[in-house]
């Protein structure tokens, strides 16, 4: 049985790559701030119940710094997917974003190394962020942004979190070649797709479709969005994890923006009821990311994007976090 740890464990992504561990037999070992017999831990121990794989939950309260209790999460472990990082646009810039991104960073692959050599490879969790900057300032040095760009234009304050993945990316690879550790980094675009617990229901990516779900016809709604799907992101770590081939940076991506009429006119097409009482999504310039190297290389397989706007909402819907007028309406 292969084994892991994963931190975070809460997380939108880390619990969507705890589910597919455990799917593949994993015995894991996978971090959490809060008590491990806390409610809010439930689902977790229900996905674990009901696969053909095993979870040990570890409190750590406190990923920034190095602790016998992330000593014990990583050992025994043959691969480590740091996942856990500040993903808030509230609070102070510097100590609630940057500085706990890069100190976890840090704290997790100094444990790592500590393992050496039963810990065969570090998965890290970056981010697009750490290819770009927000508004795409930067030229790419290619005709498309691809591994090859480092975002080297995002300031403080307005741009926290995306000085935190560069700054975090950078640290793991500074890390990487110090500690002599095997490192791949994981570079998701905006995660969206279905959730797996009520639990994950204060996150960025699930208040952004409650808010479409949620939205009154007449309310504007524009701008585009490049993204990916939660299983897909989750599905890339493992291939970076278990492929020995896998080197480097992989973006995980649609290689294409998609508009807010590409979504409120996917929502409508799924839900019929939804039809009127939702506003009309406006259509915007696209705009695209070179992400064929995490297909070419490891062989994941892109779901359609449509599919991650229908699945995620249907999530959202069926677990009661997203609850609009209009299914409200349609059911009774």
């Amino acid at each position: 049985m292969a084994s892991a740890c994963v931190t975070g464990a809460t997380g939108y992504v880390a619990s969507e790559l705890i589910k597919q561990l455990l799917g593949k037999g994993y015995k894991i070992k996978a971090t959490v701030r809060c008590p491990t017999d806390s409610p809010r831990l439930q689902y977790l121990r229900d996905i674990a119940q009901s696969s053909c794989g095993s979870l040990d939950l570890v409190q750590v309260p406190d990923l920034q710094q190095g602790s016998e209790a992330l000593d014990s999460a990583l050992a025994g472990s043959q691969y480590v997917f740091h996942v856990a990082s500040p993903f808030r646009f509230d609070g102070d810039p510097d100590l609630d974003i940057v500085q706990p991104a890069v100190r976890g960073t840090k704290a997790v692959l100094e444990a790592a190394a500590k393992q050496k050599p039963a810990v065969k490879r570090v998965v890290v969790t970056s981010s697009v962020c750490a290819i770009h900057d927000m508004n795409r300032k930067q030229q790419p040095k290619h005709e498309q942004f691809c591994e090859e760009d480092w975002n080297e234009t995002s300031q403080m304050p307005g741009e926290a979190y995306w000085v935190s993945k560069v700054q975090a990316e950078r640290a793991a690879w500074q890390l990487a070649e110090q500690l002599g550790l095997d490192v791949v980094t994981i570079l998701p675009n905006f995660v969206l797709g279905p959730v797996i617990s009520s639990e994950q229901a204060g996150g960025v990516s699930v208040g952004f479709m409650k808010g479409i779900l949620e939205s009154p016809a007449g309310k504007p709604f524009e701008g585009s969005w490049t993204v990916n799907d939660v299983r897909d992101v989750a599905a890339a770590h493992i291939l970076a994890a278990e492929k020995p081939e896998a080197k480097g940076r992989y973006i995980v991506s649609q290689p294409h923006s998609i508009s807010a009429r590409f979504i409120t006119d996917t929502l409508k097409a799924a839900y019929p009821a939804a039809a009127a009482a939702l506003p009309d999504g406006a259509d915007a310039e696209p705009s695209s990311i070179n992400s064929s190297k995490v297909q070419q290389e490891l062989g994941l397989r892109l779901t359609p994007v449509a599919d991650t706007v229908r699945d995620m909402a249907a999530a959202l819907l069926q677990l009661g976090i997203a609850q609009p007028a209009w299914a409200a309406a349609a059911a009774e």
